[in-house]
């Protein structure tokens, strides 16, 4: 993997000029403007989200761009601005022309589902398909993103309005894609194009950064398992830390433990969705509870990555209770434990999906280091084979099945580097001090 050679964070400054998305205004520009009022003292720098200074990375590969997604009104109406952030130079989608014809999204995951359950899978994929030719300006950049060398879209969503990014459809007409002997994955740029989340991690200044480093997380795996999601004989135990954990004050008392060892926590629950944050629970733990509660200073000593295998662990919730505009997810609060990666779900899922992926990741994991974004990328890019493959064979309850399939397997969203990798080890038996329930 090559990396960026210069800073890209000194070149993005908030009063620099942003490069328009557009062909006809690329000379324009966007920045902030700068008022000199005589005997006005000016305020302090403001430390809040700047989607026009996002603090890249250094290393982020020549080939990633970074996508910043703001919340707005225009006329009266909920809306989002688009940022895209590429080796110092930033597009925007956010002028009057950008935003007159943009509302409030109602393509996420969790209402495609309902809509599924309704009309059938076949038509929410037809209206997911057919929402994003609505955006003109971010289709464009797809296509130039597509054409670069190690394309990767890193998404800084800050909304609430839960756009399924790894579901981003382009497929330009009258330009065919090239063969692939394995089968078409259609326009669906997140089984082409490594998709990548981040979030505001509330730690500090790293609220304001895209602060992931390629991290490489190796070792046992650590399990917190419902004993409702039980598998007999699933190879975990093969590279399990201690004995598993079957709640989640178990899973606590292990976190707590700085002497813990472990590459990868994988957590097997039930997750439940409420706008009320007292009621958004993974297993039997609120979010405020995890958030506020829980010290999982093992996670921070290790940088592990971690696989939250249950419905919703990903979904946003808005917390009205506090001055921030961000809505909140459990994928944050291990992010802010120092996870070096997030892998969680968008919406529900169902048993069988979640057992397919987890057997499928951890079964690479040991053979050889995984990139963990480009691993999410080929789990998403078979399933949408075999939503095409069935659909050009005209067999609709093939299709059916298949693109159910498809909405399963494009549930999953990771937050991290796109560098990073995981390795999976057998750990030394019981090494680990806290490889004993409590």
């Amino acid at each position: 993997m090559t990396t960026e050679s210069t800073s890209l964070r000194s070149r993005l400054h908030a009063d620099m000029g942003a490069v328009s998305g557009l062909p006809d205004d690329s000379t324009d520009s966007t920045g902030a403007p700068h008022y000199d009022l005589d005997g006005v003292e000016e305020p302090p720098e403001a430390q809040g989200f700047d989607p026009e200074n996002a603090h890249l990375s250094d290393e982020l590969p020549a080939g990633t761009a970074l996508l910043c997604v703001k919340s707005t009104t225009y006329a009266g109406r909920p809306n989002f601005e688009l940022y895209l952030h590429h080796r110092g130079d930033v597009r925007t989608a956010n002028r009057p022309s950008d935003l007159d014809h943009r509302g409030r999204p109602d393509i996420g995951l969790p209402r495609l589902v309902e809509l599924a359950a309704h009309s059938g899978w076949r038509s929410a994929y037809r209206r997911l398909k057919g929402w994003w030719k609505t955006e003109p300006t971010l289709m464009a950049w797809v296509d130039w993103l597509r054409s670069a060398e190690r394309p990767t879209l890193v998404v800084w969503d800050q909304t609430p309005y839960e756009i399924p990014w790894e579901l981003l459809y382009r497929q330009r007409i009258g330009s065919a894609p090239a063969l692939d002997p394995a089968g078409d994955t259609g326009g669906w740029v997140g089984a082409s194009v490594p998709v990548v989340r981040w979030t505001t991690v509330w730690d500090g200044t790293r609220a304001s950064h895209y602060v992931p480093q390629p991290r490489k997380p190796r070792g046992g795996v650590l399990v917190y398992e419902d004993p409702e999601f039980a598998v007999p004989h699933d190879r975990v135990g093969e590279h399990e830390t201690g004995t598993r954990a079957t709640t989640m004050t178990e899973l606590h008392h292990r976190l707590r433990d700085r002497r813990t060892t472990f590459g990868l926590l994988l957590m097997r629950c039930h997750g439940t969705y409420s706008t009320d944050p007292d009621k958004f629970t993974l297993g039997d733990v609120s979010l405020p509870e995890l958030s506020e509660d829980w010290r999982m200073d093992a996670l921070y000593e290790n940088g592990a990555a971690v696989l939250i295998n249950s419905c919703v662990s990903a979904r946003p919730v808005a917390d009205d209770r506090y001055n921030a505009a961000v809505p909140a997810t459990f994928a944050e609060v291990f992010l802010r434990w120092g996870a070096g990666a997030v892998i969680a779900t968008l919406a529900e899922v169902s048993k069988a999906d979640a057992h397919d992926f987890a057997v499928r990741l951890l079964a690479g994991a040991r053979k050889r280091p995984v990139n963990l974004a480009e691993a999410l990328t080929e789990h998403r890019a078979h399933h949408a084979r075999e939503a095409e493959a069935a659909i050009v064979a005209g067999d609709a309850e093939r299709a059916e099945t298949a693109i159910e399939g498809f909405f399963n397997g494009f549930m999953y969203a990771y937050f991290g580097h796109p560098g990073t990798t995981l390795s999976l080890e057998a750990p030394h038996a019981q090494a680990c001090a806290g490889g004993e329930r409590p």
